[in-house]
């Protein structure tokens, strides 16, 4: 039994939050950061398409929305609602991509990958080439991602930059003053000075 979990048990470097410390361009961090965004991506779109069919009173054909192209249409109105779907789900995952990435550099990066990589779905699919709607519909959904999520990436970036190094931990505390008791070797703290108004002045 102990060999069996030594076998089972997952190397040091391949855990999540060790690759996680890895250097931005490290391969394993940028593989793994593609496949979260990727579940994250076809699980928002998944929970937006079913609350959409319940409330539409549709029947639920989940994987069929996810994975075609043939029903994306713009001349009716349930290829619109499943466009601007997709558009919604680019949009909640400029959150995701905030998170998970982090770096303005890499945002457009990443956005196309999602895209690619949803391309190569959809063909597999099908077995055939989407159509000129659904590759419009990509263009615009990896637009958002790409100017989103360079905006709060940056925005990120800009803001650890801007308040590291502001909060002193020496200024504002207690510093260490020698006692006026005859112990020389002992230290008590100093607390920042008060200033008290003059009352009797005031009256």
């Amino acid at each position: 039994m102990v060999s069996i979990r030594r076998y089972l048990r997952i190397p040091n470097e391949l855990k999540p939050s060790q690759i996680f410390k890895q250097d931005s361009l490290s391969p394993s961090k940028i593989g793994l950061q593609i496949v979260l965004l990727q579940i994250f991506y076809y699980t928002t779109a998944t929970i937006l398409f079913y609350c959409w069919g319940k409330l539409a009173g549709y029947d639920l054909e989940i994987k069929k929305w996810l994975f075609s192209w043939q029903n994306i249409e713009f001349t009716n109105a349930f290829g619109l609602s499943l466009s601007l779907l997709w558009l919604l789900d680019s949009l909640i995952c400029v959150f995701f991509l905030t998170v998970i990435v982090g770096r303005s550099k890499l945002a457009w990066d990443f956005a196309i990958t999602i895209h690619a990589i949803n391309f190569i779905v959809a063909s597999f699919y099908t077995w055939k080439l989407p159509s000129f709607s659904w590759f419009f519909l990509q263009i615009l959904s990896s637009l958002i991602l790409i100017f989103l999520g360079t905006w709060t990436t940056r925005w990120r970036e800009l803001r650890d930059t801007f308040f590291e190094g502001l909060v002193d931990p020496n200024e504002g505390g207690n510093q260490p003053v020698t006692s006026s008791q005859g112990h020389d070797d002992q230290t008590i703290p100093s607390e920042s000075p008060i200033q008290l108004k003059d009352l009797e002045s005031q009256i």
